[in-house]
């Protein structure tokens, strides 16, 4: 992701778009979304307290975190364009582009695999349960980066192949509960998700990064805007340009749920109003 064009008026230095910085409307979004997941992730915690009921009205209020979700997958997908233009302008080749996208998805799934052991202990400390989050957000973006890093000499094309593996997920791969060992897929049984909290199956998740990858070549081809932006960003987009820088936004993303639910454990043990 690259910053603001350095011919936009007055667009703070931080945010121009020069060589091996970022798109300011990219990293605005993305801020925006992490905020969006932190809300609705208070919001199941609030629930898991039992401070607040999980009823249709807002079972259906919830959902609408698939959308939010959605755009911070396209978004990764799309930064995976960007991110070849930033380290040509550094000097360094296709392989060293590669092999960078391989260690960050390696990365990101060593990190959720953490997750994976972190809520298992959670679960049986505080709730006495084998629950746990087995194939979460991160694990899906990390192998759905794997996937697609053979697909994105395709360029626009990946909008056909993400469309086609959605549709999969959608309307083919819920006809199936076994065998069991293919939940990454989302072939699994009902019972599978009243033990795990938080589950993005490759179908139609990694259809989703596609559709970033091919809309990251429609509107930064080669990783360059294709389009003129000239507006100023104001003082809350600069924010959020900030925020949603990626490894920002990673960091976010680790350390919320544990902030959130250590807050709701003292807030519980103080008031004596909710409990797990």
């Amino acid at each position: 992701m690259d910053n603001a064009d350095a011919s936009a008026p007055d667009v703070p230095a931080v945010l121009q778009h020069s060589s091996g910085e970022r798109y300011w409307e990219i990293d605005a979004i993305r801020g925006i979304a992490i905020l969006g997941m932190i809300f609705f992730h208070t919001l199941a915690a609030l629930v898991m307290f039992h401070v607040i009921v999980e009823t249709d009205t807002f079972l259906k209020y919830y959902n609408s975190y698939v959308f939010g979700t959605a755009i911070f997958v396209i978004l990764a997908g799309a930064a995976m364009i960007l991110r070849h233009e930033r380290m040509q302008k550094k000097g360094l080749t296709d392989r060293d582009y590669y092999v960078t996208l391989v260690n960050r998805a390696i990365l990101l799934f060593g990190i959720s695999m953490l997750i994976t052991l972190v809520t298992w202990i959670a679960y049986r400390v505080f709730m006495d349960s084998n629950d746990c989050i087995v194939f979460g957000f991160l694990h899906m973006l990390s192998i759905s980066m794997l996937i697609a890093i053979p697909l994105l000499r395709f360029k626009k094309w990946n909008l056909l192949f993400g469309l086609a593996i959605i549709s999969i997920g959608i309307f083919f791969i819920p006809n199936f509960t076994s065998p069991i060992w293919l939940f990454p897929l989302g072939i699994h049984s009902p019972e599978f998700l009243l033990h795990t909290p938080d589950y993005f199956p490759l179908f139609p998740w990694t259809g989703v990064l596609l559709l970033g990858v091919g809309l990251g070549n429609v509107f930064h081809p080669n990783g360059i805007r294709g389009f003129t932006l000239n507006y100023k960003p104001g003082k809350v987009l600069q924010a959020m340009a900030k925020l949603g820088n990626g490894t920002v936004t990673l960091f976010i993303y680790i350390i919320h749920m544990p902030v959130i639910f250590a807050i709701l454990w003292i807030f519980s043990a103080i008031t004596g109003i909710g409990y797990l």
